[in-house]
């Protein structure tokens, strides 16, 4: 999904004027799909991540969400309050690349409107994507692998099952 976000992200910031609706469509539609799949990869990483840690709990062959991610009243997609869950310290750019992709991946990349008027108040100036953004994911996806025991050099610690 990392990889599909930036291949959309190219194609939104080709810089070619659009021609047309069907143009205009297409951009709108590759900026947002950009943000959710770059949103949906950091929050699939942060999961890995509470289940590299065993903090994952099911009952009944099902995950029980609000068990396995004490996230208090927050979405289980909301990327800074996952973050914070797990204790990571965070760079102000990275809180806020979390807070904009949250909205992505709680509504925005999904549904044409919000989900409540809360979530429509959350994303006021949020919509947007920045030329670092792919950066700053980098530099978050590091601070995961580097706290879930990831060496450069050696790869992933094994797991004891």
């Amino acid at each position: 999904m990392y990889e599909a976000s930036k291949i959309l992200y190219a194609e939104l910031s080709d810089r070619k004027q659009t021609k047309n609706s069907s143009d205009n469509d297409r951009k709108v539609g590759a900026h947002k799909g950009s943000l959710f799949f770059l949103g949906i990869s950091i929050e699939n990483a942060i999961k890995v991540f509470f289940a590299y840690k065993d903090k994952i709990q099911v009952e009944d062959g099902k995950l029980k969400v609000k068990n396995s991610f004490p996230l208090n009243k927050a979405s289980p997609h909301d990327l800074l309050a996952l973050a914070i869950a797990i204790e990571l310290e965070l760079l102000d750019e990275e809180k806020e690349l979390l807070s904009r992709l949250s909205v992505f991946t709680i509504w925005a990349g999904k549904y044409g409107t919000p989900l409540s008027e809360s979530d429509l108040n959350k994303a006021q100036g949020l919509l947007i994507q920045s030329e670092i953004d792919y950066q700053v994911a980098a530099l978050f996806i590091d601070k995961l692998k580097n706290k879930s025991g990831f060496n450069h050099n050696t790869g992933w610690p094994q797991l004891n099952l």
